[in-house]
């Protein structure tokens, strides 16, 4: 499956409602691979199917749930009655407007470097959704229905922590603040008052990455937004973003999007 000339989904074409996007869908057969500019949570309320990414193939029936960072291409094969609920939003209000809505360890699981991550609900969850999906009507129903699906996709992943270290909240807001500028593991551990080895491993614990990745993880998310929206040429975006190498940001963007910057931009101006 070739990700090029792939569907982009983009969070304006919702027009100018601010909150979140429920979205209920019966899928049979192959759909059209693509991509969106925001956050995905989706769940397979019945039926079956595959899903596909450049990470791989993944089987799909009631109660798989998958969180879709933005920038991720991806697929539904051999659908079969699949009938999924989409919880959408944009990922700058996670860290804005949500943060204080949202329990510590779903603010971990939206801020982690995995572009694709699943879990398997209970029966009960998917019931609920079910039953309480009709929310969608109201924005602010929309926004509890939403905080309380993050909230259940969390609680389903086992490894994941159920509060964020003062010093890794303190390291992730720095790293988010100035994501361009030329970060080590040594100035962090200054800028939070920890020991370097010992922030990189309660970081790494948390996050699921350590410092460096992290931050490397905002630019290029940052590198994929101005792809889309701006002039700047590739080196420039790299540049811009913290890469002062143009070969290793091609190298770095390519795994985490699978495409290259020159392709990514490419595939988003025909989309």
């Amino acid at each position: 499956m070739r990700s090029e000339g792939l569907t982009t989904l983009r969070w304006g074409a919702f027009g100018e409602f601010a909150g979140p996007r429920i979205l209920r869908h019966l899928a049979n057969g192959d759909e059209e691979a693509h991509d969106h500019d925001f956050m995905e949570l989706a769940m397979i309320l019945s039926g079956d199917g595959i899903h596909k990414s450049h990470l791989g193939e993944t089987p799909l029936s009631t109660g798989t749930a998958l969180l879709i960072q933005p920038n991720y291409w991806h697929a539904y094969f051999r659908c079969r009655n699949l009938e999924l609920v989409n919880f959408c939003f944009p990922a700058a209000i996670v860290r804005s407007e949500w943060r204080n809505l949202l329990d510590e360890r779903v603010r971990l699981l939206l801020r982690s470097g995995k572009g694709l991550q699943f879990a398997k609900l209970p029966a009960e969850t998917i019931h609920s959704v079910q039953v309480i999906e009709q929310t969608r009507r109201s924005s602010c129903g929309a926004l509890a229905l939403v905080v309380w699906a993050l909230d259940q996709f969390a609680m389903a992943i086992p490894e994941s922590p159920s509060a964020i270290h003062p010093a890794v909240e303190r390291a992730l807001c720095a790293l988010e603040n100035e994501s361009q500028s030329p970060w080590t593991a040594t100035g962090l551990a200054k800028e939070v008052g920890l020991d370097r080895a010992y922030l990189s491993r309660l970081f790494k614990a948390q996050v699921g990455t350590g410092p460096i990745g992290y931050v490397n993880q905002l630019r290029l998310e940052h590198a994929a937004s101005l792809l889309r929206h701006s002039d700047l040429n590739c080196s420039e975006v790299g540049l811009a973003v913290g890469y002062s190498d143009p070969s290793l940001f091609s190298r770095r963007f390519r795994t985490k999007f699978g495409l290259s910057p020159a392709a990514f931009r490419i595939r988003a101006k025909l989309s």
